[in-house]
């Protein structure tokens, strides 16, 4: 009925007949009929070409692959789509073993070059399922980046519950961004860490970025 002992959070909420305003954005599918949720509609903005942007409903695509462990991205108000990602340690330390393929830290294994092309074979598996969505298929990713440290609650990055604090992250590494759009092929960077003792210190790396050589993605919005 309402939020425990807190009216102004309720009055939000609720419309004047009751209705519960549930903050999520979606479209009625013109060959189901059905009710497609695709994000929170906070998150939702549009393409410069007025196509739609739905973050999170891309970023959810590339997580249900197990190398992949957080995907943000960006693009509302541009011409097309870039990513950061980060891979799952485990995961892809895995497949780095099988493969023969040495590393040291999570910085090293998230810089190799083959680890860039799996990440790349991902994408083009994602951008090729939006290809075919005709509301969605703005939000096909152009480039990426690997990024060289896993985002963090600690950092502030992301919430305990790993939800991403998508704002924060746009500042953060607004540097990443912007070399993104620019079409830049790497870019050094110094990030602020926080340790597990609390002491706070820099990690600084230079990322490589790559882009997504799709002919079904150039097809559709070059």
């Amino acid at each position: 009925m309402e939020y425990f002992k807190d009216k102004e959070n309720t009055k939000k909420t609720k419309d004047k007949i009751g209705w519960v305003a549930t903050g999520d954005a979606g479209f009625i599918d013109e060959e189901t009929g059905h009710l497609r949720i695709i994000d929170r509609a906070k998150d939702v903005g549009k393409m410069k070409q007025g196509t739609l942007f739905a973050p999170k409903y891309v970023e959810n695509k590339l997580k249900f692959y197990p190398n992949i462990l957080e995907a943000v991205l960006f693009g509302s108000g541009k011409e097309y789509c870039v990513a950061i990602i980060n891979i799952d340690l485990t995961a892809v330390g895995n497949w780095a073993e099988k493969n023969n393929i040495s590393y040291a830290s999570y910085q090293e294994l998230a810089a190799n070059s083959e680890v860039y092309n799996m990440i790349a074979t991902h994408i083009r598996e994602v951008n090729e399922s939006l290809s075919k969505d005709k509301s969605l298929s703005g939000c096909q990713i152009k480039r990426f980046l690997v990024l060289h440290k896993e985002l963090d609650p600690d950092d502030g990055e992301i919430t305990r519950t790993r939800k991403v604090r998508r704002n924060l992250v746009s500042e953060k590494y607004s540097d990443l961004i912007s070399a993104l759009y620019k079409g830049s092929r790497e870019i050094f960077t110094e990030t602020e860490v926080t340790y597990e003792d609390g002491r706070k210190g820099k990690i600084s790396a230079t990322i490589k970025i790559q882009d997504i050589q799709d002919s079904i993605y150039q097809d559709k919005v070059a």
